[in-house]
C-alpha cells in the first residue's frame, strides 16, 4: 500500500485537474488504513496538494467516527428460518456476534418480517428474534462480552426494552424503596451496545430523565447526582444504571413511559501511530493520524536498557478527564534495526483531560547500538474520541417489575 500512496500523492500535484481529482479518489478509496502514510507527505506539501491531503485526512477520520457511531443497519431473517440460522445470518451481515445457548429455541421457526423491518437496525431485528424465540439477553462471566442469549425460563417475566439506535435499553428491576413506606422507585437500566463497538463511558442526565403516568403526570427523578455515569470494563457488553424517580402520590401500578437520553463516548478506529527513534533529530519527533497526535517526549539509555516517554493528546474530552483507565491498556512497543524489543516495563506517568504520557522501558539484545541504526517507537491508539446523544424510550412498566421474578423478594 505504501507505494501506492506515494505514487497518488505524487499525482496530487498534476498539471490535469482529472488525474489529481483521480488521485483523491483513489486515495480515500484506500480507507482509514491509509491515514499514517499521509503524515510524511502532509509536512512537505504545498497548495493544492495539502489542501487536498488535510481534506483528505480529516474526511478519512470523520468516515471512521461515523462506523463507530451509527447504528448498523442488518437484512431481517426470512420466513422459516429456525432461530439459530436467523441469528448467523443477522451476526455475518453485522460483523460481531451475540453468544448463543445452544438450547435457545432451536425448534423456533421465525416469521415473515414486516415491509418497514426488512432492513432493521441491528437491535431492532434482534429484539424481533428475541420475541420470536422466546429467548432473553443475560450477563454471564463464561460468555466472551459477558452477555448471552437464552431461553426465557418458566415464570420469567419478557424483557421490557428498546432499541435505541446502537445500542439496547433493558429494564431490569423496578422496586419502591422503602417497600414499607416508599419514597422512592429505583429502577434499574441495562444497556448493551453493539459487539463492534467499544463504548468508554455513558452517562445519563437526570435533566434527560422524563417518567410519566398513565393520566400523563410527570415522575419527577429524586436523584441527587446531576449525571449517572458507567464505564465498561475490559470486554464487557453490557453496564447498569440505576436511577431514583419520586414515589408517585397516589401509587401507581404501571409508568406509562420512561425516556431519557444517554451520552455515549466512542473511539473511532484504531491507528498505528510511529515516531523516529535515532539520534540528532532536529526536534522532537510527532505525528498525528485523526484526532491523535502523539510526540516522543524522551528516550535515554541506561546500561542494557533503552527508557521511552510518549504523549497522546487528542481535543479535552470527559472521557479522557475520567479517572477510568479504559486507554491505559494500550502499551508502546520499540523497533530497532526491524527488531521488536522486549517490554521490561510500561506504564502511565501522567493523564489530564486530553491525553495521557506513558513510559516504557525496553531491553536492548545483545549487540545492537540503538545511536547506529534506525528504530521506531509504535503506539496504537484511536483516531478520533467522539460523544454522541442516543435517545430511549420504555413504556409500560408495571410497578413492582423484575425481570427475574423467580428468584426476586421484592416483587
Amino acid at each position: 500500500m505504501a507505494t501506492q500512496v506515494r505514487r497518488l500523492v505524487v499525482q496530487l500535484g498534476d498539471p490535469h485537474r482529472s488525474r489529481r481529482d483521480h488521485a483523491s479518489e483513489q486515495l480515500e478509496a484506500l480507507g482509514v488504513d491509509v491515514l499514517p502514510l499521509l503524515e510524511t507527505p502532509l509536512a512537505v506539501a504545498r497548495g493544492e496538494a495539502a489542501w487536498r491531503l488535510q481534506t483528505l485526512r480529516s474526511r478519512l477520520a470523520e468516515r471512521a467516527v461515523a462506523e463507530a457511531i451509527e447504528p448498523t443497519r442488518v437484512v431481517a431473517a426470512s420466513l422459516g428460518m429456525t432461530l439459530p440460522e436467523a441469528f448467523e445470518a443477522v451476526f455475518i451481515s453485522h460483523g460481531g456476534r451475540l453468544p448463543v445457548d445452544e438450547a435457545a429455541a432451536a425448534g423456533a421457526v421465525v416469521g415473515a418480517p414486516t415491509p418497514a423491518s426488512k432492513t432493521s437496525t441491528y437491535w431492532e431485528e434482534v429484539g424481533r428474534l428475541l420475541v420470536a424465540g422466546d429467548c432473553q439477553i443475560e450477563e454471564t462471566e463464561a460468555s466472551p462480552g459477558g452477555v448471552r442469549i437464552r431461553s426465557r425460563l418458566a415464570g420469567e417475566p419478557a424483557a421490557l426494552a428498546t432499541a435505541a439506535g446502537p445500542l439496547r435499553v433493558e429494564l431490569v428491576r423496578a422496586v419502591a424503596v422503602p417497600p414499607e413506606q416508599p419514597r422512592a422507585v429505583r429502577m434499574t437500566l441495562r444497556v448493551l451496545w453493539e459487539p463492534r463497538m467499544r463504548p468508554i463511558m455513558l452517562q445519563l442526565p437526570m435533566a434527560s430523565l422524563i417518567a410519566e403516568g398513565e393520566a400523563g403526570e410527570v415522575i419527577p427523578p429524586r436523584q441527587r447526582a446531576a449525571v449517572v455515569e458507567a464505564s465498561p470494563r475490559g470486554d464487557a457488553g453490557a453496564v447498569t444504571i440505576s436511577v431514583l424517580l419520586a414515589a408517585p402520590t397516589p401509587a401507581l401500578e404501571t409508568i406509562a413511559s420512561l425516556r431519557g437520553t444517554f451520552a455515549v463516548w466512542v473511539p473511532a478506529g484504531d491507528g498505528e501511530l510511529r515516531l523516529p527513534l535515532r539520534e540528532q533529530l532536529p526536534e522532537a519527533p510527532q505525528q498525528q493520524v485523526g484526532d491523535a497526535l502523539v510526540r516522543l517526549e524522551s528516550s535515554s539509555l541506561s546500561g542494557k536498557a533503552l527508557t521511552v516517554r510518549a504523549r497522546a493528546d487528542y481535543p479535552a474530552s470527559e472521557a479522557l478527564a475520567s479517572h477510568r483507565t479504559w486507554i491505559t491498556g494500550r502499551e508502546l512497543a520499540c523497533w530497532l534495526d526491524r527488531q521488536l524489543l522486549t517490554p521490561l516495563s510500561d506504564r502511565v506517568v501522567r493523564r489530564d483531560e486530553r491525553g495521557l504520557s506513558r513510559e516504557a522501558v525496553f531491553a536492548l539484545p545483545e549487540g545492537i547500538d540503538p545511536t547506529a541504526v534506525d528504530g521506531q517507537v509504535r503506539w496504537r491508539l484511536p483516531l478520533a474520541i467522539r460523544e454522541f446523544p442516543v435517545d430511549f424510550r420504555l413504556q409500560g412498566i408495571p410497578l413492582p417489575y423484575s425481570s427475574d421474578a423467580k428468584n426476586d423478594d421484592s416483587r
